[in-house]
């Protein structure tokens, strides 16, 4: 018995070797926290950036829209003592308008035909008791208008010896609508409408 003792003492005093390398094992898993602390805030920046960057990207997509936004509007141009008067429409926007489609209406009713022929359809129902000279324009589809472009749809030069009275060709360009639907270079879609437009409508009815 006194021959093996020693070696039963050495074997349960290393049996309890391993409770030493307690303060070791919690600085490993303390480590190991501060990994995953590490790991897990390295993902949320990630993703804040990754939605800061979806942001940014939509607000650089706004204003590249508002950059290239048009806007189309009409003018009329008249020299009653010389019985002259013209309506031009024009791009006041900062981009380009696209043409997708072009209806004149008179009273509330489209004016059908190819190319020109509802604007000169159109003069003949207002004026059929005068003369006149007429130049017209069409704007065919994808016809693009640029920013400060200006387009004469219609003039006329009345012939004597005695011209419309001045009321008398605005209540007839009053009973005109001329409606266009255009687009920007992002594919938004717009539409005109003289009518609209005008601060005094004719009466629809």
């Amino acid at each position: 018995m006194t021959v093996w003792l020693p070696i039963i003492l050495r074997f349960k005093h290393s049996a309890h070797y391993p409770l030493g390398n307690t303060r070791s094992i919690r600085r490993e898993k303390r480590n190991m926290e501060w990994q995953t602390i590490t790991g897990i805030s390295s993902v949320v920046i990630a993703l804040c950036a990754l939605v800061f960057s979806f942001w940014q990207g939509a607000q650089t997509k706004k204003h590249n829209r508002l950059s290239v936004r048009p806007h189309l509007t009409t003018w009329t141009h008249s020299n009653s003592d010389k019985g002259f008067y013209a309506v031009e429409l024009v791009n006041n926007g900062i981009g380009p308008a696209i043409i997708e489609d072009f209806v004149l209406k008179i009273d509330g009713k489209q004016i059908s035909g190819n190319g020109t022929e509802p604007i000169e359809k159109a003069l003949k129902i207002l004026f059929p008791n005068f003369s006149y000279h007429s130049n017209h324009s069409y704007l065919a589809k994808n016809y693009s208008i640029v920013p400060k472009e200006r387009c004469i749809v219609v003039s006329v030069q009345f012939l004597g010896p005695q011209f419309p009275a001045p009321e008398v060709v605005e209540h007839a360009l009053n009973r005109g609508d001329l409606e266009i639907s255009y687009k920007s270079f992002y594919e938004e879609n717009f539409h005109f409408s003289s009518w609209e437009e005008k601060s005094n409508k004719p009466d629809r009815s």
